[in-house]
């Protein structure tokens, strides 16, 4: 999925779709285009998250010391602030 945020001539939000070749979103306020976005995220975590679960993968004997260790301090590690890819834009995780 391809999708670029164009701003119309009316002011408003378009969304091209590279794959359609067409605006599947018009008329859109800046709100209406975040909502947007992040309902598409969390389909596309969620579905990620259903595939790994899935494969159980196990955890190695190293990892397993570091959740030990973790439950010894009492929470595990925060991220803290992260990019968000060449956004710009931080997420932090405290």
């Amino acid at each position: 999925m391809g999708w670029k945020i164009e701003k119309q001539a009316n002011g408003k939000y378009a969304v091209y779709s590279t794959r359609l070749d067409d605006y599947i979103v018009i008329d859109a306020e800046e709100l209406e285009i975040a909502q947007l976005y992040a309902e598409k995220g969390v389909k596309v975590y969620l579905a990620s998250a259903r595939a790994q679960i899935a494969k159980q993968t196990p955890v190695p004997a190293d990892g397993e010391a570091k959740i030990d260790a973790s439950r010894k301090r009492g929470a595990p590690p925060k991220e803290g602030e992260v990019p968000i890819g060449v956004t710009g834009f931080t997420l932090n995780d405290e």
